[in-house]
């Protein structure tokens, strides 16, 4: 169990070198554990499991586990100590209309800029998830469309909101690891990729922000025709 970011380190840990970017590649690492479910939600972090594992000291990790938790990955419940963070739906849900939001917004800035080397990029990610679909290739499918998401954020040039954007992609990681690919999915998705693209190299703001939130929105109502139940209210 991971102690309490307050917790003294033991006598016993390694000395290691100070700084941010040692922290913070843990951090990434431990995120990228997460977010390929080697580490499920509510499953608690071991301490000293994952330190040995890591080979770094219990500060460095209690650090990096700090970072985490206030990007929304991990959880500090007392008397329990660190866990995955759990997505219910609800949270689920208020994610979704928090990226369509962010989309909206970055969609529209990128067309307003629409710097010619974004407008490539984005062609170029776009042929390939059509090269991956049409070859069925969905995992090289995936991680092409999660690129495509977000060149568009940075084309948008708005770093606050980039950030923001990923840290909700990643809640919703969370809550299902990726989506189930249906081929008939797949094709209405390129179509959206499509007319974004379209909206973006035309300059046209108003139609770039509606195909990218109803991209968005459309996304949240395929992950809810995979839930089997009603949803709470």
């Amino acid at each position: 169990m991971i102690a309490s970011p307050s917790a003294r380190t033991s006598g016993s840990d390694r000395t290691e070198p100070k700084g941010d970017k040692g922290v913070d590649a843990i951090a990434r690492r431990i995120e990228d554990m997460i977010l390929r479910g080697e580490v499920l939600p509510g499953e608690r972090l071991n301490e000293l499991a994952l330190s040995r594992r890591l080979s770094i000291s219990r500060s460095t990790l209690r650090e990096a586990v700090r970072g985490l938790q206030q990007g929304g990955l991990l959880e500090i419940i007392p008397n329990r100590g660190v866990l995955v963070r759990q997505v219910s739906v609800k949270d689920a849900l208020d994610l979704y209309d928090l990226r369509a939001a962010l989309f909206r917004g970055a969609a529209r800035l990128a067309a307003r800029r629409a710097l010619p080397e974004y407008k490539i990029r984005l062609k170029h990610l776009n042929d390939r998830m059509t090269e991956a679909a049409a070859a069925g290739r969905f995992t090289d499918y995936y991680a092409y469309n999660l690129e495509f998401h977000a060149t568009v954020l940075t084309a948008g040039g708005n770093a606050p909101m980039a950030l923001a954007y990923d840290q909700a992609v990643k809640g919703l990681h969370l809550f299902r690891r990726r989506s189930l690919v249906h081929p008939a999915q797949l094709d209405l998705s390129l179509r959206e990729h499509e007319s974004l693209l379209t909206a973006i190299a035309a300059h046209d703001v108003a139609a770039a922000g509606e195909v990218a939130e109803r991209h968005i929105m459309l996304g949240r109502d395929r992950m809810l025709d995979t839930l089997d139940g009603s949803i709470p209210a």
